[in-house]
């Protein structure tokens, strides 16, 4: 199928949590008319009150929109949603899942939706709150090149970072998956580092200092340990408990492709240690205080 529309105007957006609210208020700050729905109230008001017009149900959101935007926890959430609006999506309408999800989630959904004539767009973000707040996100699209041509101008809004990384629609999904596992190795791997510097009596900003440009730097070193770490704040804004769920989704898309994914097991499992210890809602950087006991005890 090949995108109708060259001058999308009409939005749905559904999913205004930490992630999705910032990229709804920036997409009405561009102009657009965008109609949103969340199951918390207080997030409807504050996109209400940034422009948007609040919906009472996930149809409503999506009633005449031209693109729709899900921005979910995870790929369940996103089979009920597109369960719950599958009936009430026009034909010609655009679904750009923006959640991270996972390859066959969205592949699947394209199957269920095609003889409607809708396309979809899988197109996780990454970047965290920060980035969704400055419209500063790297967003991962996979599926076909007109239909993200289609929607180019409006991940540009909330996104400076934009990658078509393949024809599939899953291709986005996937590559997203292999970031964050990226991301999750190298802070359980320099969180180690630190602690047993700090251990042999270095000073641990030094090391993330001489880390961070050597070469052993990855954001772990650059970012997530110096402002988030050694400072005490530990208010990154991405839980443990979702750092574990990529980290499944991740071991789920290696079993699918049948490729063992040694660290990447690893890794899932330190996650769900971290998570059972620290709790769900704990940020990711309480990794490091999870090592610290787990090495120093």
């Amino acid at each position: 199928m090949v995108a109708r529309y060259t001058d999308v105007s009409s939005l749905g957006f559904i999913g205004l949590g930490s992630m999705g609210g910032p990229m709804a208020k920036n997409l009405v700050s561009a102009g657009h008319d965008l109609t949103a729905y969340d199951l918390d109230d207080d997030a409807l008001e504050a996109i209400a009150d940034a422009g948007a017009t609040a919906a009472t149900s996930t149809a409503d959101a999506v009633e005449g929109a031209e693109v729709v935007f899900l921005s979910l926890p995870g790929p369940d959430n996103v089979d009920a949603v597109v369960e719950e609006i599958e009936a009430d999506l026009e034909e010609g309408t655009i679904l750009v899942d923006l959640t991270t999800s996972t390859p066959g989630t969205t592949e699947a959904i394209e199957d269920r939706l095609s003889d409607r004539d809708i396309d979809v767009l899988g197109a996780p973000v990454s970047g965290g709150s920060s980035g969704a707040n400055a419209g500063t996100l790297s967003i991962i699209v996979g599926g076909d090149e007109a239909v993200f041509e289609a929607c180019e101008p409006l991940f540009e809004v909330i996104g400076s970072d934009i990658f078509h990384v393949g024809d599939g629609v899953g291709h986005g999904h996937a590559v997203k998956l292999l970031n964050n596992y990226l991301s999750n190795i190298a802070l359980l791997a320099t969180s180690e580092a630190v602690i047993l510097g700090d251990a042999a009596g270095l000073d641990r900003q030094t090391l993330v200092d001489v880390f961070s440009v050597s070469s052993g730097r990855n954001s772990a070193n650059q970012d997530k340990i110096p402002n988030y770490v050694l400072t005490g704040e530990y208010d990154m804004g991405f839980k443990i408990g979702l750092m574990e769920k990529d980290m499944r989704l991740l071991s789920e898309f290696a079993g699918e492709q049948q490729v063992p994914m040694l660290l990447g097991h690893l890794t899932r499992d330190l996650a769900g240690y971290a998570k059972t210890k620290k709790g769900f809602d704990s940020d990711m950087t309480r990794v490091y205080d999870f090592l610290e006991e787990f090495m120093l005890e």
